[in-house]
């Protein structure tokens, strides 16, 4: 029984941080006019990175020019 508390935990930790990245990413985004070489720059990671992730989180880059 306290597997199951644990998992739930998690589950809503992860959920939590899935949130706040996808969350972050649009306002970056936002701010770059949907340019991503420019987020990735002021989010400190790279291009793919950060393609794979919009990718994966349904984020439309379009949406932001």
């Amino acid at each position: 029984m306290d597997n199951y508390k644990v998992d739930v935990k998690e589950d809503v930790l992860e959920r939590c941080v899935v949130d706040c990245e996808r969350a972050v990413i649009i306002h970056v985004l936002t701010r770059t006019k949907g340019n991503q070489s420019e987020a990735a720059r002021l989010l400190g990671t790279t291009k793919r990175i950060l393609a794979y992730k919009v990718h994966k989180y349904r984020i439309d880059c379009e949406q932001f020019k």
